[in-house]
């Protein structure tokens, strides 16, 4: 891409600059931000830009021999929330004008070059005006290690001087000395002060004088320090250059083999966990002996049909005053559209999530109180279009969404469900949403309107995540099982640990969506080692027709966001006269808090099949979260054999009497009573409050069923699955149901069902000492 570099004149700029030639980009243009003149100032008060040093910045166009672009600094940091939306005289929008004058020069510019590393604030606003300038992010230092970025940035050539200090450690003789120089004290004061290595808390800032791309460098020639403030603790002071010279640089200088040694592929401590899975898929793939698995043969439909014949849920929906949920809704909810048979897909997702929306209001919510959503499209080739139209529904932080390709009933091509929690419930911490939009070697960004995560009210969800590569943000070449499931899995490591959420001990639910059923084997191996063979939450594998980009495989992951019991622990101090509970207590609390259970019920042969069959039922609970999977399998017969047989009774029977519909109809009612005794077992426990409503404290439901098993009864399914749990909810309750089409489950599944429960969240700290 071509690329314009947001330059300070800081060692970040440069090095992000350098780190996006390496990677193949193009600089085109430089642009810079400084005080206005009557100022009169080395260095304004902002939260966004480093002024100091500003004086240097019109070299850096012969240095690099590229046009420089500057804008001077009229706002003022107005919007200091952890969003940005377009305020009027904020220093933000002095960078919309500056990129908006570069994008009007060069037509063709695609991108800019950002040198943040940790800074949520500079990093949001410069990706909220990319984004409304049709600009890509290009932060490859974002969430580096900080002394292994300093070190790697002076061996790169990366001549950058102190040009202020301003923290304990730091003193003036220190000014203009180099990053270089400087990086064994800087780790030593990292030790002894908390200092940021990189100067990430404002500890200092540099100016550059020579990088590999300078075609020229600047010598200074004479120079003074102003002390700011003379504390005798943290003295603040910086650097004013009186009189600076450029000088040309050797041929040997110029030598580009310096990209040849630049770190395209920095290690995370994600790495380490799941760079063995790769193996482990090689393992497991060259070991499958290809059982026989079932797809979807002729029952198959994906065009045509009629809206009247789909099935209106009237478990659509689930409010309470905190958590709810919409169940599985199309475009063909409404009424009104049910004579249209052949929308366009923009007008078919439009409408859905316009019914959405309408499910939404009547429960007394908003989009911005949706948490997370499960997108199902038939055709994975309409996922552009189906963005477009997405996206028109959202605001600056949509919620994060698992988006996985589905044989929907016809004439349907596009289903949607969320969850939602409640905006300003008492004595919940604030809703948190991790947004990046950025390029960078960290995680993905976001290919489509959604986050990667949002936490709040003691839930965290995560988007879907797939093996693409972070820089490029393309799955691995050519197609690799093996790459793609240590990708996805590293992916998700790293947004959970950016959010502080613990995947192996915080997950509640799993679901590993795959495109082939002979990869149940190695995925499910590779959670297992990544939660080191734990008792780990319930993890439903199912197979799908598409994922996006045709990736092989996708996690979607709900956790439990872990504060729950730490937030007790100041209540728990003072009610203990001041007695401080450490963080093992909080640790062994949890464990024996937490309760998973696994429930078998077997079902013996009889009727018209003499196939026996099992549902096994595993639960994840740590108040106020409740999880639940409940999977029918067959035993010692393949599916296909044994609805094969059942498919051969006679066609002229009602369909709710066909054998394979009667035999469904007992296989959810097991899993129903299943989940009934789960709640039940989790009314009282012995630790803290737990699902005291049972039912009424449910959430949503999910039944995940092989499509080649219903044929064309899907309406007939949906219809007797709901009457059944009707027996169960009565009139008092309301519950989201959401029905996905499958081509298999792992473990020889006909089934699966999965349930969202919300019970009292623990409010005494006596809890500790129980």
């Amino acid at each position: 891409m071509k690329v314009l570099g947001l330059i300070s004149g800081g060692k970040d700029s440069f090095y992000n600059l350098m780190q996006c030639v390496a990677n193949g980009h193009s600089v085109i243009a430089l642009g810079n931000l400084h005080p206005r003149p009557q100022d009169k100032k080395d260095e304004l008060d902002s939260y966004m830009y480093q002024t100091v040093g500003h004086d240097v910045i019109h070299l850096y166009e012969e240095c690099l021999q590229v046009p420089l672009y500057r804008q001077t600094i009229k706002g003022t940091p107005i919007e200091q929330g952890s969003d940005y939306v377009k305020t009027e005289m904020d220093e933000t929008e002095d960078l919309y004008e500056l990129l908006q004058t570069v994008k009007e020069r060069h037509p063709d510019l695609q991108a800019v070059s950002v040198g943040a590393i940790l800074s949520n604030y500079q990093r949001i606003r410069v990706e909220n005006v990319c984004a409304r300038l049709g600009l890509v992010a290009l932060a490859y230092l974002w969430q580096r290690d900080q002394e292994e970025l300093l070190h790697e940035m002076a061996q790169a050539g990366v001549n950058a001087v102190l040009i202020k200090i301003a923290a304990m450690g730091l003193k003036k003789q220190h000014l203009g000395q180099s990053i270089g120089d400087m990086f064994p004290h800087l780790c030593k004061m990292n030790q002894e002060f908390d200092l940021h290595i990189c100067g990430e808390g404002g500890e200092y800032e540099t100016i550059t004088l020579d990088c590999p791309l300078f075609k020229k460098k600047i010598i200074v020639d004479e120079s003074e320090i102003v002390i700011h403030s003379d504390d005798a603790f943290a003295q603040v002071a910086y650097l004013r250059f009186k009189q600076l010279h450029l000088e040309e640089k050797s041929e040997d200088d110029l030598d580009p083999s310096w990209m040849s040694d630049m770190n395209l592929d920095p290690v995370w401590e994600a790495d380490s966990i799941t760079l063995p899975i790769q193996d482990i898929v090689a393992a497991k793939l060259a070991s499958n002996s290809t059982p026989e698995t079932l797809t979807s043969g002729h029952y198959r439909t994906v065009s045509g049909g009629d809206p009247e014949d789909l099935y209106l849920s009237k478990y659509n929906a689930h409010s309470s005053p905190i958590v709810c949920a919409i169940g599985g809704t199309t475009a063909y909810d409404n009424l009104l559209v049910h004579g249209k048979k052949h929308m366009s897909i923009t007008e078919e997702t439009t409408a859905c999530l316009q019914n959405v929306q309408d499910k939404l209001a009547k429960i007394g919510l908003l989009w911005t109180e949706v948490v997370f959503m499960q997108v199902f499209v038939t055709n994975m080739s309409d996922f552009g279009v189906v963005n477009g139209a997405y996206k028109t529904f959202f605001g600056i932080n949509p919620p994060p969404r698992a988006c996985v390709g589905a044989n929907l009933p016809a004439p349907s091509r596009v289903q949607v469900s969320c969850v939602a929690i409640r905006n300003n419930i008492k004595g919940a911490k604030p809703r948190q949403t991790l947004h990046v939009q950025g390029m960078s070697y960290w995680a993905p960004a976001n290919i489509g309107p959604y986050s990667q995560a949002t936490e709040y009210a003691h839930h965290a969800f995560i988007a879907g995540q797939i093996g693409m590569v972070p820089s490029t943000l393309d799955l691995p070449m050519p197609p690799s099982l093996p790459l793609e499931t240590s990708w996805s899995l590293r992916n998700l490591l790293q947004i959970a640990t950016n959010r502080h959420c613990d995947l192996v001990k915080r997950t509640s639910l799993c679901i590993a969506y795959v495109n082939n059923p002979n990869h149940f084997e190695a995925v499910t191996s590779s959670w297992s080692h990544i939660t080191n063979k734990g008792k780990t939450a319930p993890l439903l594998a199912i197979c799908v027709p598409s994922l996006p980009k045709g990736a092989q495989v996708e996690w979607q992951v709900m956790l439990h966001h872990g504060n729950v019991y730490a937030e007790k622990k100041a209540a728990a101090a003072d009610e203990n006269d001041g007695d401080d509970t450490d963080d093992d207590d909080i640790y062994q609390l949890e464990k024996r808090v937490l309760h998973p259970t696994t429930l078998t019920i077997c079902h013996e042969p009889s009727g018209p099949t003499s196939v026996a069959w099992k549902s096994t039922t595993r639960s994840w609970f740590l108040a106020p979260l409740l999880s639940i999977l409940s999977v029918v399998d067959v035993a010692n017969e393949s599916l296909s054999s044994m609805f094969s047989s059942l498919a051969l009774a006679d066609d002229k029977l009602a369909p709710e009497s066909a054998p394979q519909l009667v035999v469904l109809k007992d296989m959810m009612a097991m899993m129903i009573q299943a989940v009934d005794r789960v709640l039940d077992s989790h009314k009282s426990p012995k630790l803290g409050p737990g699902v005291e409503e049972g039912w009424k404290d449910v959430v949503g439901m999910t039944l995940y069923y092989q499509e080649a098993l219903i044929g064309k009864d899907v309406k007939v399914l949906r219809k007797t699955f709901e009457d059944l749990l009707e027996e169960f909810l009565g009139s008092a309750s309301s519950v989201a149901v959401t029905f996905v089409p499958v081509l298999a489950i792992a473990g020889n599944g006909a089934l699966a069902l999965t349930t969202h429960a919300v019970g009292k969240t623990p409010t005494v700290p006596g809890l500790l000492q129980q």
